[in-house]
């Protein structure tokens, strides 16, 4: 237990960085919408049945359809298997990138943004926060929320028992606009195969969820030596 919270928070940290990295990613990609969440892909939706583009809101359907089947197979999961969601997770990201860096350009846009769909929601039920805090890792809105009321207490009100909190989300935002930033050099240098640079920090990802969870040589050493 110990060990998963030592490493609980760069691991958060590192999330957010992928979630910027694919939030980002999908913007520049496809038509500006983003794939991490579906509240944009939900008012297309009843824009498109409005105007009668069926075709369109079919797409968009699915893509919420997909979302939530991502969702429900967090909850289904625990309950019925011994898969480790963490590491799940991780890996549908990778499949995610790897998958949509083959799309041709002429794909349309909202079919293209399927295997986020998925991933993106299988990710935010697997990584939900850290320290105590829950903190999406795919978008920023409540993130920056409770930062600005973490800063409001400790500078304003003069109440320093929020600095931890401050920190955690301000570090959280932090490293998910890095994220974007390495999204955004990467897509300009590379092109659309630039989304397969996001392997890396998921390698990251996942060698820290193997120490946190002891399940290499390393990680069992350093708890041994703690232990003595």
């Amino acid at each position: 237990m110990e060990n998963k919270k030592k490493y609980e928070t760069p691991l958060h940290y590192m999330m957010a960085f992928v979630g910027g990295f694919f939030g980002v990613y999908a913007i520049l990609s496809f038509c500006d919408l983003f794939g991490n969440a579906q509240t944009a892909n939900m008012i297309y939706f009843v824009t498109d049945l409005l105007g009668h583009d069926f075709a369109d809101a079919c797409l968009r359907l699915g893509g919420v359809l997909l979302f939530m089947a991502a969702i429900a197979l967090t909850v289904w999961l625990p309950r019925h298997s011994s898969i480790n969601l963490q590491v799940a997770s991780i890996f549908l990201d990778g499949a995610a990138a790897v998958l949509i860096g083959l799309f041709p350009m002429d794909i349309h846009p909202v079919l293209a943004l399927y295997p986020f769909f998925f991933a993106t929601a299988f990710q935010w039920n697997s990584f939900k926060g850290a320290k105590g805090f829950a903190s999406s890792t795919l978008f920023s809105t409540n993130n920056l929320k409770q930062f600005t009321m973490a800063v409001t207490e400790v500078f304003l009100n003069k109440d320093k028992t929020h600095t931890v909190k401050a920190k955690f989300f301000g570090c959280t935002l932090l490293s998910f606009h890095v994220g974007v930033a390495c999204s955004f050099a990467a897509r300009s240098l590379i092109g659309p195969r630039s989304i397969w640079c996001a392997l890396l920090p998921l390698g990251i990802a996942l060698y820290t969820v193997c120490l946190a969870n002891e399940w290499l040589p390393l990680a069992v050493t350093e708890g041994a030596k703690e232990q003595g």
